[in-house]
């Protein structure tokens, strides 16, 4: 793993994480456990940045052009935010474990283990989204590629075709590697080409091998959709060293399932970056299995599930050979 992914991550006062810690991370970690235990939570607690400005520009892109949170109270979002439903906000506690020295977040010193403290009371958190509410930031804008969280259902919107001009058309190695990477759900492709002139935005068109026509990339299957976007995320983001995907089987047929997978994690295995995405798929989890011992990258894998205890929720890690050997024995790992 390179310095600045993470080993060990820890939350505390943020939504529904009293306390949550996560050690043993892998290059490769698939979230699992039960509806409402906070996977998708954790996905946006781990957009903690040393930037304050990309990390409430993060949160406020995913909460309000995704979830349509638009125009709303100081008081509700206190509560949307804060695990305490009878009190305010006040403070978010992150520590993050790299194999670097401490670092400086947000303006305040860490100490000697990688702690910074987010001030949610009026020139922190919450004061920063609500202003940006206010001033109507997010209000109608799509949703913004450079914040490295892959939601449910987000496929193809016209802003893919800017990052692919700016960040991949005029680079042939990067090119490339995009076309190599989508080879796994559209094996005959050969070229991607952007046109100005059949719709009032440009679009992009796919060239496939025995084809004479060019085909738009929105009018393939949601696979081909989210695999580019997945790639354009981990090809164009340079803010975060990681990558959050929300259920990353989502529209996957399962027959395309390994497939889809063993090239997110070439992908994301050439640019070094990290992976972590969340599930409730059977499927998911053993096509995931295949795909780390495919690619030969078992030792970076892991299965982190989360879980309801009478200490509040908890994260248990299972490296590559605990949860290959659940799957041999059909147990129930989910």
């Amino acid at each position: 793993m390179e310095d600045n992914h993470l080993k060990s991550f820890e939350v505390s006062g943020f939504k529904k994480f009293d306390n949550l810690k996560l050690e043993d991370l892998g290059q490769f970690n698939l979230i699992i456990g039960d509806n409402n235990v906070g996977k998708t939570s954790l996905l946006e607690a781990l957009l903690a940045n040393i930037d304050y400005n990309k990390f409430i520009e993060a949160l406020g892109s995913i909460n309000f052009s995704i979830r349509k949170f638009t125009n709303l109270s100081e008081p509700f979002i206190n509560l949307y935010f804060s695990n305490n439903q009878n009190a305010s906000l006040k403070q978010f506690h992150f520590h993050l474990g790299y194999n670097t020295e401490p670092l400086e977040f947000f303006g305040l010193k860490a100490n000697n283990d990688s702690t910074f403290l987010i001030d949610g009371n009026g020139k922190g958190l919450i004061g920063s989204i609500v202003l940006s509410i206010r001033n109507n930031e997010y209000e109608g804008k799509a949703y913004n590629i450079n914040v490295p969280y892959i939601p449910m259902g987000a496929f193809y919107q016209h802003e893919l075709t800017t990052q692919y001009s700016n960040n991949i058309q005029l680079f042939v190695d990067k090119k490339e590697r995009l076309l190599n990477a989508l080879s796994y759900l559209i094996p005959q492709i050969k070229n991607i080409e952007v046109n100005a002139g059949l719709a009032n935005v440009p679009v992009l068109l796919l060239a496939e091998n025995k084809k004479n026509t060019l085909s738009p990339l929105a009018t393939y299957g949601d696979g081909a959709q989210k695999l580019f976007r997945i790639a354009m995320s981990l090809f164009t983001n340079n803010h975060y060293s990681r990558l959050m995907i929300d259920e990353i089987d989502a529209g996957i047929h399962h027959s395309h399932l390994k497939y889809f997978i063993k090239s997110l994690l070439e992908v994301a295995n050439e640019e070094k970056k990290q992976i972590f995405a969340t599930t409730h798929s059977k499927e998911c989890i053993e096509n995931f299995t295949k795909a780390l011992e495919e690619t030969g990258m078992q030792d970076e894998g892991r299965i982190i599930r989360l879980a309801e205890t009478k200490n509040g929720i908890k994260a248990f890690t299972m490296r590559f050979a605990e949860f290959e050997n659940s799957i041999m024995a059909e147990s129930e790992i989910r």
